[in-house]
């Protein structure tokens, strides 16, 4: 064979092996894809071992801190100086709460002569939360037995006028109401120029006055829109009764603990509760109190338990089987709960 032939021998020899490389390119890069696979599964790997390093880490601190906490004072035994107090503190919470509330001050005088009245939530609970149906205090924290549960207890201190029971209230019944207590012609006739001028229009249905209600008629569901400013605020705006303003009334102004409000007493809540501009607010508190102390005052005091039937409307029920009592000449055994009839003027 020549050196030509074999040149040429080895030329083809060549073009062979480049076409089986050509022919199969895919195992140079299969082989490169494992490859890259391992190296990622290395990074994937360290970056695991990373954040185990990193939780482990946090763990750490976080136990470090606990720790510290345990032994560091809190905020409130650091300003009182009595960090050993916080197991008593956590014991009994609500007591703790009450210690710490400010409630007098020596620049507010009224706040030192009128003082708010304590340890409320051991016979009520909650009781600055509007009871809807009862008329709660600590004597009587189930409100009175027997009384409705379908009314709200501002309607339910007028039930005594609406004998009839069909929600409206007419002058001529709030006339035969306050005769049946026992009072004269002329209070029941002022007593009706004052209920029924005052509060019959915002009770109404109709925006138009007098038009809207000729009669001047009060209609129990809507009563809450008649409650007026400058009283205890023991009825809130929906007529729902609110026994911490109750208690308030007694904690203020029955400062030597007699269980109930003299004539005196009595003025000083309707000047502290007393609203700026408000002639209408004082004018119904002089009647509303002034009414109540004829009703049912006994030696000169109007008793508690006395006040708070009153809200409910179940001393009017009471008064009224006092008065036809009276008018029957049997004897009438007088209580702080049960007082004599008002008398004829």
């Amino acid at each position: 064979m020549s050196n030509f032939e074999q040149h040429m021998n080895k030329g083809q020899d060549k073009k062979k092996t480049d076409k089986i490389i050509i022919q199969n390119p895919d195992l140079s890069n299969k082989n490169e894809r494992i490859i890259v696979q391992g190296q990622d599964n290395k990074k994937n790997e360290r970056h695991h071992d990373n954040k185990k390093n990193e939780q482990n880490q946090d763990n750490k601190k976080n136990e470090r801190n606990q720790v510290h906490n345990k032994n560091e004072p809190t905020d409130r035994s650091i300003f009182s100086g009595h960090g050993h107090d916080n197991k008593k503190n956590e014991q009994n919470p609500k007591l703790n709460q009450e210690k710490d509330i400010i409630t007098e001050v020596d620049e507010a005088p009224e706040t030192k002569e009128r003082k708010v009245p304590k340890d409320l939530s051991d016979k009520l609970g909650n009781a600055g939360l509007p009871r809807a149906t009862i008329a709660a205090s600590k004597e009587m924290p189930e409100g009175t037995p027997g009384r409705p549960t379908r009314k709200s207890v501002l309607q339910q201190h007028v039930e005594f006028w609406d004998t009839d029971h069909d929600g409206v209230i007419t002058p001529l019944d709030t006339w035969k109401g306050f005769r049946k207590l026992g009072f004269s012609l002329a209070f029941s006739a002022v007593a009706v120029g004052i209920i029924h001028g005052g509060f019959s229009y915002p009770t109404q249905k109709s925006w138009i006055p007098i038009l809207g209600n000729p009669l001047f008629n009060v209609y129990v569901d809507t009563l809450s829109k008649a409650k007026h400013g400058s009283d205890s605020e023991t009825f809130d705006t929906e007529g729902r009764f609110v026994p911490e303003k109750f208690e308030e009334v007694f904690s203020k102004y029955d400062r030597d603990n007699k269980g109930g409000l003299s004539l005196k007493d009595i003025t000083q809540v309707i000047r502290g509760n007393a609203n700026v501009f408000d002639p209408f607010g004082w004018t119904s508190a002089v009647f509303e109190w002034g009414t109540l102390y004829l009703l049912c005052e006994k030696d000169g005091i109007v008793h508690k338990e006395d006040v708070r039937s009153c809200y409910d409307g179940s001393l009017f029920f009471k008064m009224q089987e006092t008065e036809e009592k009276r008018q029957k000449g049997v004897p009438i055994i007088k209580s702080s709960a049960t007082t004599t009839s008002a008398k004829e003027e």
